[in-house]
């Protein structure tokens, strides 16, 4: 189609300058080809495809009606009908707008021998011009002429040599088919061909490594060394520069690697991406301390690098440190806030430390971002449930429940929540809710609540709170087992936290007030 835009001008224009001396008759026609074109630039195909066809009934050999014929048939998608117009427009005058368009439409079509021997037909009119050769190729391909297709690579590297595009076509048709043998021939006579060329011995060294033949490309690879000794790629290659768990000898090589500005920013992270990994599904805080250095290290060389942030994120969240990771993800969405797992993992990280009013924050802006994850419901309904607002929260609640309505699991899951909301507003003696399913599982911070309203412990509460605590209901409850241990001065404290962090429950006042009674 890309042609289409130009082909109205170019049939406008070829037909006048084809007229030289113009006669009675061929300013009718003349006339009439203009009638038709306007009918065609204002979007009346059916009306310009009769009015074309009526001029060609007159002037049969009229190629730029023909031309425009075949471009409004395929536009009202009459594809066979294109095609016979365009083969006489290109009968009539064969050059390279007219072939270029009835090759797509033989594309389109499906006719993929007549593509080919079209262009085998332009190969003989112009055999300098390697486009023709690739174009042929394509077809023969799509014929499953393989064979044949090789052959028109093999012609056009007679006339220029070994090329490295029509190498790398040669041997994905040999891999292809399963010939290794030539597969392998067809780079390493690019190598050859290209000795100090240090990316094509790269092509050979990856194909190697595809074919889990590894002596091969460790040897590919030590060459390229020789041509290049400051190669990361390849030194990449021949060493494990990563540490493992439980034994930190590749530390220091991991921390040089890491520290070269020269150095790919995705190489190092590739070689992170596992030992965080690790982290995530062992939960192994001394490992995550040493990645943490490393992870400083990045950052430091890239500090614009949001991926550099986002992995201290995630080592400190898989680590039970959802405070720091919390600071970290902040961070990274201040170089990218694109990336939505990155605004999961901060809300879930203020989520799980208490810090419910940037919560809410946060969940606004990302709604603004990401209007239809259930995720960000749910995160933003607990930071509005948690100071009490149990309207906002419940709404919220019902928009997710409407996305997820088609996964039963997370329809489940989703009602369980809203049950355990509703406790937060009128707690029961019994409560009957499954807090493993809660977000944060039965240690996060909806569970806890649930589990202490009735009898607040001081000591189990205080081990939940941190500066940055801005639980609104979970502050006013640790002010109620103070008040209850007889400490007047710290519950007014909790409760004036309580207030602060934007409360809206409809007991704080009353009980401030009694405290200063």
């Amino acid at each position: 189609m890309r042609y289409l835009l130009l082909l109205p001008l170019f049939a406008l224009v070829h037909f006048l300058g084809a007229q030289g001396a113009v006669n009675e008759r061929e300013v009718g026609l003349e006339g009439r080809f203009i009638e038709a074109m306007q009918e065609a630039l204002l979007g009346k195909t059916d009306e310009a495809i009769t009015k074309f066809r009526a001029l060609l009934e007159d002037d049969s050999r009229n190629d730029p009606a023909l031309f425009e014929l075949g471009r409004l048939e395929y536009a009202a998608g009459n594809t066979p009908a294109a095609i016979e117009a365009l083969r006489s427009a290109y009968g009539l005058r064969p050059n390279e707008v007219y072939a270029a368009f009835l090759a797509e439409l033989y594309q389109s079509a499906g006719r993929y021998r007549e593509g080919a021997d079209l262009y085998a037909e332009r190969i003989k009119v112009n055999p300098a011009e390697t486009g023709n050769y690739l174009e042929r190729a394509a077809f023969q391909v799509r014929d499953q002429d393989i064979k044949g297709a090789v052959k028109t690579y093999e012609d056009l590297e007679g006339r220029i040599g070994i090329n490295p595009e029509v190498t790398r076509l040669k041997h994905a048709l040999y891999l292809g088919t399963g010939d290794l043998k030539r597969a392998e021939r067809e780079l390493t006579r690019l190598v050859e061909a290209f000795p100090d060329h240090v990316g094509f011995r790269h092509l050979l060294a990856g194909y190697y490594s595809s074919q889990n033949d590894d002596k091969n490309a460790r040897e590919v690879y030590r060459a390229i060394l020789q041509l290049e000794p400051d190669d990361v790629r390849a030194q990449l290659a021949l060493q494990d520069a990563a540490p493992r768990a439980g034994a930190g000898t590749g530390d220091s090589e991991l921390m040089a690697l890491l520290g070269r500005a020269d150095v790919d920013l995705d190489l190092k992270v590739g070689k992170l991406l596992p030992l965080v990994q690790q982290v995530a599904t062992t939960g192994d805080r001394d490992l995550a301390d040493r990645l943490l250095v490393l992870t400083g290290e990045l950052r430091r060389v890239h500090p614009d690098a949001a991926k550099a942030s986002a992995i201290e994120g995630d080592l400190y969240f898989h680590s039970g440190r959802p405070a720091e990771a919390a600071d970290a993800y902040r961070a990274t969405l201040k170089l990218d806030d694109t990336v939505y797992p990155v605004w999961e993992q901060l809300m879930a990280s203020l989520y799980l430390s208490n810090q419910m009013a940037d919560l809410r924050k946060y969940g606004e802006e990302a709604l603004d971002i990401f209007p239809n994850r259930p995720s960000i419901y749910v995160h933003y309904a607990l930071g509005e449930a948690f100071r009490g607002d149990f309207a906002a929260a419940n709404s919220l609640l019902q928009q997710a429940q409407f996305m997820v309505s088609a996964s039963p699991e997370s329809a489940a899951a989703l009602e369980e929540l809203t049950t355990a909301v509703a406790l937060l507003k009128k707690p029961v003696a019994k409560m009957e809710v499954d807090t493993d399913r809660l977000p944060g599982g039965n240690n996060g911070p909806l569970a806890l609540y649930l589990r202490q309203v009735n009898e607040p412990d001081s000591a189990i509460l205080s081990a939940a709170d941190n500066p940055l605590n801005t639980n609104a209901l979970l502050l006013e409850l640790m002010g109620d087992a103070r008040q209850r241990a007889g400490d007047r001065d710290a519950a007014a404290d909790f409760y004036t936290r309580a207030r602060a962090a934007g409360s809206k429950s409809p007991t704080l006042s009353e009980k401030i007030s009694r405290l200063k009674s």
